[in-house]
Parts: C-alpha cells; sequence; structure tokens
C-alpha cells in the first residue's frame, strides 16, 4: 500500500514564490496533501495564500524560525495519518512526478528514513546545487555533492544528509527520534535531523532520478551578515552534538576547525562586506559559547 503524502511549506513574506511551490505541488502526479504555515508574516500573505483552493493554512502570530515554522506543519501532517512528510522550501519548484519517486524509494526499504531529490538552480536547471551532503565527523566539515556540476546519469545512493529545502521522510522517522530541533532557528537543522536519523537506524539517500529548482537566499539574502551569524553558530552547535560520545579534546578540536572554517569563508569578502562578515562570524561564536539559540 502506497503511503500517504503531506507536503509542509513554511512561508515568510516570499508569498509569490511560495505560490508557485504550492501550485507545484498540487499538479503533482502521486496525491499530496498541501500544508502552508505562515510564519508570521505580516504583509499580505495569508490573504493570498487563502485564497489557494485545496491547501490547509496554519497562521503562526510570531516569527518562530524555520524549524519550529515546518514542525507546525509537521505535527498536522502526522495527526492527519501521514505516512510520509515532504519538506519542501517556499523558493522550491517541484516537478509532477518528484513526489511520487521520491515516496517510492522510502517504500522499496524500511530502512531508508529520509530521500531527497537533486536540486538544481532554477536560473540554470542543467546545473546541480546538491546531490546529498557529506559530514566530516573529525573536522565537522560539510561538503555539498555534485556542487556546480552539470546535471547528467540518474543515480540513487546513501549520503550523510540531503537539502532540507526539499526532502521526503518516513513518519516511523518522526516517531523514532522527534521533530527538527528548534534551537537552530535557521540553518543546520536539516543535516542535525539526517545525523540523528542515522543514529536510529534509517539511512538517508539521495534520488537522482527526481529534482527540484531551487532559488535560493529568499528569506535571508545571501549578502545577508545573518547568514554568517547564524551559520556559525549553528555549524559550532551541530559540530558539539555530532558525533554523540566524542571526548572533550576530540569536540575541542572540531568546534576549533569549524570555527576557522567559518572565518575563512567571511574573510575572502565574495558574499558580503568582509569586516562585517567576519564580525557576524565572531557573534555567532560567542553566542554559542554563551549558549544561546533561537532568533538573533
Amino acid at each position: 500500500m502506497s503511503l500517504s503524502i503531506a507536503a509542509v511549506v513554511l512561508n515568510h513574506r516570499t508569498a509569490d514564490d511560495t505560490i508557485l511551490a504550492v501550485l507545484s505541488l498540487k499538479a503533482a502526479d502521486a496525491g499530496v496533501r498541501v500544508i502552508v504555515v505562515d510564519n508570521a508574516s505580516a504583509d499580505d500573505s495569508v490573504r493570498r495564500l487563502r485564497a489557494i483552493p485545496g491547501i490547509e493554512l496554519i497562521e503562526l502570530h510570531e516569527n518562530v524560525g524555520f524549524p519550529a515554522g515546518c514542525n507546525a506543519g509537521i505535527d498536522r501532517a502526522l495527526a492527519a495519518g501521514a505516512g510520509a512528510v515532504m519538506l519542501v522550501n517556499s523558493d522550491i519548484i517541484v516537478p509532477p512526478d518528484a513526489p511520487g519517486v521520491l515516496c517510492a524509494i522510502l517504500e522499496q526499504d524500511a530502512t531508508t528514513g529520509i530521500v531527497g531529490p537533486v536540486v538544481r538552480k532554477r536560473s540554470t536547471p542543467d546545473i546541480i546545487e546538491s546531490a546529498g551532503v557529506r559530514y566530516d565527523v573529525t573536522t565537522g566539515r560539510m561538503r555539498l555533492l555534485e556542487h556546480g556540476v552539470s546535471a547528467s546519469t540518474p543515480f540513487t545512493r546513501t549520503v550523510d544528509a540531503v537539502a532540507g529545502c526539499a526532502m521526503m521522510v518516513r513518519r516511523e522517522v518522526f516517531d523514532a527520534i522527534g521533530p527538527l530541533r528548534e534551537d537552530y532557528y535557521f540553518g543546520f537543522e536539516d543535516l542535525d535531523f539526517c545525523l540523528r536519523a542515522r543514529q536510529r537506524g534509517f539511512n538517508t539517500v539521495c534520488c537522482g532520478s527526481a529534482f527540484v529548482l531551487h532559488e535560493g537566499q529568499r528569506s535571508i539574502g545571501r549578502q545577508s551578515t545573518e547568514r554568517a551569524y547564524y551559520a556559525t553558530r549553528n555549524h559550532l552547535l551541530l559540530a558539539a552534538r555530532h558525533p554523540p560520545g566524542s571526548t572533550s579534546l576530540q569536540r575541542g578540536m572540531r568546534l576549533t576547525r569549524v570555527l576557522a572554517l567559518n572565518l575563512a569563508h567571511a574573510s575572502r569578502g565574495e558574499e558580503m562586506p568582509r569586516l562585517r562578515g567576519l564580525g557576524s562570524c565572531l557573534a555567532g561564536a560567542w553566542d554559542y559559547v554563551q549558549g544561546k539559540t533561537g532568533p538573533r
């Protein structure tokens, strides 16, 4: 029996993109229940989203962050009996066959708990943005697989994680490990979720015969120093947690490497002013040390 699919789309002041994402999901070959969570947009998003027939809309009255907003939709989907929940960023366009292809991967093997498509750039759809993620448990370094490579022969392989902008999760994973960790607020909650699932015996798979188109950087722009802040703070938080059971020395060395990686990235000044980027990295590191989570 096929798993019932519910898709969760989080909106925060990106109504134009969210509507495109929702319409693409409604056109899916496999029947998909569409749940949209408005994360306190405080603009005309709710009015516009209400006009879309056949969706469920959850209105949050404060911006609770990305993982908590997604969790509100996940809770609704699981309560309604969904066998699989597909998390879809508002800036994603989903081809009609993708949900069914991903669901078939879950149905083939009960040990596969999470499956994601290849993510391609919407502006250059023949270029791969991500075909899964590798995470080095020694250094804490993460790497997007096939990033910048031309799309080619389809493949299916086990990876450490898939991009949270589009991933499908069987309900048993939520039963085993719970929802997304909300203290990340923005970023790295998807990698953390996949790593926790693996610790409970669930594999994560990237399916090359399904793809989505991703716009990227819509809620927080690529040049925003907020991105550097959350990237540093949350990368340190993840590196402290994975792998569990690390000694103090191992964890300290890993955290040092992670901070150096983020500072090196900011120092290149490719995406934001160099000094402001470095300042945001250091602010993120300081707040990690202070145990601060949630919004900056």
